[in-house]
């Protein structure tokens, strides 16, 4: 195979903030590096420090970056960091278009996507984008929510993107494009009918989460022992819908539910804490704002949970209910986005109407209450989660960059 040296260029990639994008960007270089492939990760310094680090083989180098709103203030930049963000690095594309890449692989949206687009137009390589965070099926809450941090302020970005041409959509000037579900691809190859428009997957490490740890997070984390211990690993956002959780548990007596994940919304997150006082539940929660990828206590989180949940009402692909799989926990999880196109209900896991406490309710007292169906639902998961190891996708996603080079 000819040596291919990939750009992979996403918004944010900090190890202490992880989630869905971060894990696929990470674990697609490092299957690459795998395949003899040049993988680069370059991602604006946001919630990090500008600089480079090499970090098992693969360069990630970090450049300054701004958000074109006036006044900004230390708490807008943050929330824009942690969502949401559509800022300007210029010395990211100065690099970008010096690199020497094969291949431009675009892992965020905005104007970032496009000038990630357009400079592989100007370079005559190739650029895929894969569309994490969803396009077509974004619910239109979730983004007036994203843009509230701006709210009041003068935003002079328009004008910028006028003069340097940014007025475009990615999607449409990319190479081809990624999605995480076949409802995004049927709803975009609908509208971009000369779109090379795929279906690819995120993917899980099987051998890394079905090592069961030693240490005990109940110990830890003070949850007694005889408490049902109910997960959820998310960001604590509003997207994420953890405050359904909290009705289902202010039902369920005897279980204790474990929230991790970063806070991405400071105010979602007081919100779920006054929620979790007003159902009397506060004795039965622990939120543990994040960790990182590689902490052990991650994994035997997994494996000390008795069920696992995700009660989104937005998400593009689901990657935590493959690593929940993989733990032999059973799931639990909307019926929404990319959920469905590998849940099946009752055969790998349990599906729910993410605006029904009670729906959700029932499912979750099924796991607790009826083992055969745990054992069944596991077992099928167990089975299932082969065909979504890395090695496979990345395979997947090396020939899709072979066609696109030699189109």
């Amino acid at each position: 195979m000819t040596m291919l040296k990939i750009a992979h260029v996403v918004r944010r990639f900090t190890f202490d903030e992880w989630g869905g994008t971060e894990s696929v960007v990470w674990n697609t270089a490092l299957q690459q590096c795998a395949m003899e492939l040049e993988p680069e990760i370059l991602a604006t310094s946001a919630l990090a420090v500008p600089g480079e680090e090499l970090r098992q083989g693969i360069r990630i180098r970090r450049f300054p970056y701004w958000y074109p709103y006036f006044p900004m203030t230390a708490e807008t930049r943050l929330a824009l960091d942690k969502k949401g963000g559509n800022p300007f690095s210029p010395k990211l594309f100065q690099t970008l278009r010096s690199g020497g890449y094969s291949l431009i692989h675009i892992h965020c949206g905005g104007r970032l996507a496009v000038q990630c687009a357009l400079t592989a137009k100007h370079l005559g390589i190739p650029s895929v984008i894969s569309l994490h965070g969803g396009h077509a099926k974004v619910p239109q809450e979730e983004i007036q929510k994203m843009l509230a941090p701006t709210k009041g302020k003068f935003h002079y970005g328009g004008i910028m993107d006028r003069l340097m041409g940014l007025r475009k959509d990615a999607v449409a000037e990319a190479s081809a494009v990624i999605c995480l579900s076949h409802a995004e691809q049927s709803a975009l190859q609908e509208r971009l009918p000369n779109q090379r428009v795929v279906y690819l997957p995120n993917g899980v490490d099987c051998k890394v989460f079905q090592t069961k740890p030693t240490i005990s997070p109940r110990t830890e984390w003070g949850i007694p022992s005889e408490r049902r211990l109910m997960l959820c690993i998310s960001r604590i956002d509003y997207q994420k819908n953890q405050a359904i959780l909290l009705e289902a548990l202010a039902k369920l007596p005897d279980t204790h539910l474990l929230l991790v994940g970063p806070i991405t919304s400071q105010t979602y997150y007081e919100q779920l804490l006054q929620k979790a006082h007003g159902l009397n539940v506060t004795n039965r929660l622990t939120i543990i704002p994040g960790l990182p990828p590689d902490d052990p206590r991650l994994k035997a989180i997994l494996h000390e949970a008795e069920l696992f949940v995700l009660p989104s009402i937005h998400e593009p692909f689901g990657i935590v209910a493959l690593e929940a799989w993989v733990a032999g926990l059973p799931v639990v999880a909307a019926r929404v986005g990319g959920l469905p196109d590998f849940i099946v209900h009752e055969r790998n896991g349990l599906l729910f109407n993410p605006q029904d406490a009670a729906d959700l309710t029932v499912q979750i007292t099924r796991l607790l209450t009826d083992d055969e169906l745990r054992r069944k639902l596991v077992t099928n998961a167990l089975e299932d989660v082969q065909e979504f190891s890395w090695a496979n996708l990345g395979k997947r996603l090396v020939n899709l960059y072979q066609e696109l080079l030699h189109a």
